[in-house]
């Protein structure tokens, strides 16, 4: 595993300090690449003025926000770096802001799964705060720098290491008023039969391994039967997706290292459990 971030998890007067990983193994995901039937060539996708009909680089594009009805503002990098910086505290640190119980949390949020490792020297702390987290129940709620955007997350204990799960704001939860539901009130002898087949379907563990990604592995047995051929790259212009993510990668850990670099300052105090 590489990588992803590194910096500390902070609370008290203790400082860990930790990187963290995905928990995604991405060569489990189908995925596919868009190409030309007629000579399976990669289709790649260029950025046109759609008034001009002409490609326009990337230093004359701007982001557009919409403010009202077709009605748009737009900002500059610059001002969106920021924004960014002021809201998410220092950067490399992972800011506890409180602990809660894991049931408070709505698993509707939960947006991206990670793990956190301790780096040298943070090992026994790493330790300490898992093994405490497992004994009290509790999960961490932080705040911290992902990609240069400010977020929330939870520090979820495990046996063996920290799952550190990023949190969709509570804005961006849609509220369930707006569904059609039903008013009907359920009668005492329906709910009683319900809990019953509940109770008979229910098992002491979930066993993921249980429920295999069946779909991935039909496709597999399909893709096995096809011809197979070589994808043959145009010279210039972007390079394909796969290489933009390890381009991607490297950036950020560069950004990480520049990050480290800097004098460290404190993240400016916040009210105890504010969003």
């Amino acid at each position: 595993m590489r990588p992803i971030w590194s910096g500390h998890i902070s609370f008290g007067l203790i400082s860990i300090p930790i990187s963290i990983y995905s928990a995604v193994e991405a060569s489990e995901r189908v995925a596919f690449r868009l190409l030309h039937r007629k000579d399976h060539a990669p289709i790649k996708y260029k950025k046109f003025c759609s008034k001009e009909d002409v490609e326009v680089p990337n230093d004359e594009i701007v982001r557009g926000y919409e403010v009202d009805k077709n009605e748009y503002t737009t900002i500059e990098k610059e001002e969106l770096d920021k924004v960014e910086e002021e809201e998410g505290g220092t950067k490399g640190e992972m800011e506890v802001l409180q602990f809660v119980e894991f049931g408070a949390l709505n698993p509707l949020a939960f947006d991206s799964p990670y793990y956190a490792a301790p780096r040298k020297g943070g090992e026994r702390a790493y330790a300490v705060l898992r093994d405490a987290l497992n004994e009290a129940h509790k999960v961490g709620i932080v705040r911290f720098q992902l990609r240069t955007h400010p977020r929330l997350g939870a520090l979820i204990p495990g046996p063996s290491a920290i799952a550190v799960e990023s949190l969709l704001s509570y804005e961006e939860l849609r509220a369930p008023s707006g569904l059609p539901l039903s008013s009907v009130k359920t009668k005492p002898g329906e709910v009683k039969m319900a809990e019953t087949l509940i109770e008979q379907m229910s098992s002491e563990g979930w066993d993921p391994t249980e429920h295999p990604n069946t779909f991935r592995k039909s496709l597999k047995k399909l893709l096995a039967s096809r011809r197979r051929f070589r994808l043959e790259e145009g010279g210039g212009g972007e390079k394909p997706g796969r290489e933009n993510v390890v381009d991607l990668m490297e950036a950020l850990k560069k950004s990480v290292g520049q990050a480290q670099s800097k004098p460290h300052r404190r993240a400016p105090a916040r009210k105890r459990g504010a969003a």
